[in-house]
């Protein structure tokens, strides 16, 4: 018996800082990935126009437009500007800032987090009264602004709702979070967007920052 007491109290101990609660900084969503190796040319403002020109043009079935086409891409070949090779390189480029911006941690998966943001509500169950939003690190994202990066963007459901001041005002939210990349049409103030989330979080409490 004088062996189990002390068992009983770790088992104790161990699951009430397994319950603790965790603030989180956005930074910790943010798992740091290889860096980018690709790397884009120096090209001068002018030959820059001409490859937004040229990406543009190969979209088009227009005679004219694919022989206006060929013509940029051989004045650029005599520059020493292979277009083709450019784009595809864009491209490349492109997909691997995508990857690393959609890259998660599942550090947190399951567990009572307690973070700060700034709310774009979705979904309304009475006047300034959000029961679906998004957490974001600044002010004005996905409304004024692009959104951020998906393992920047919480998708939070609050049933209970949260009667909201401004998108302005930044709140704590305190829940179980969960790393799911997903995407959703959504409708903010600005009109519909497609908005992709690396992280959701079903809400025990929303209240004002201090």
């Amino acid at each position: 018996m004088t062996r189990l007491i002390p068992f009983l109290l770790t088992l104790a101990s161990f699951s009430i800082f397994a319950n603790e609660m965790i603030t989180l900084d956005w930074q910790k969503l943010r798992p740091e990935t290889a860096q980018n190796m690709v790397t884009l040319p120096d090209l001068s403002y002018e030959n820059r126009l001409k490859i937004q020109q040229i990406f543009t043009l190969m979209n088009s079935s227009s005679q004219h437009d694919l022989e206006r086409l060929k013509s940029m891409k051989v004045q650029l070949k005599s520059e020493g500007i292979d277009a083709d090779e450019l784009l595809e390189l864009r491209e490349v480029y492109i997909q691997t800032q995508k990857k690393a911006a959609e890259t998660t941690t599942r550090a947190f998966d399951g567990k009572k987090v307690r973070i700060p943001g700034f709310l774009v509500p979705i979904e309304f169950s009475d006047a300034m009264v959000t029961t679906d939003f998004l957490l974001v690190p600044f002010a004005g994202a996905c409304i004024h602004m692009p959104p951020p990066p998906p393992n920047q963007i919480i998708r939070i459901s609050f049933p209970e709702g949260y009667k909201m001041r401004t998108v302005q005002h930044p709140v704590w939210v305190e829940g179980t979070i969960i790393s799911k990349i997903m995407s959703e049409e959504v409708y903010i103030l600005d009109g519909a967007s497609h908005i992709t989330m690396g992280y959701s979080l079903n809400a025990s409490k929303v209240s004002d920052y201090r």
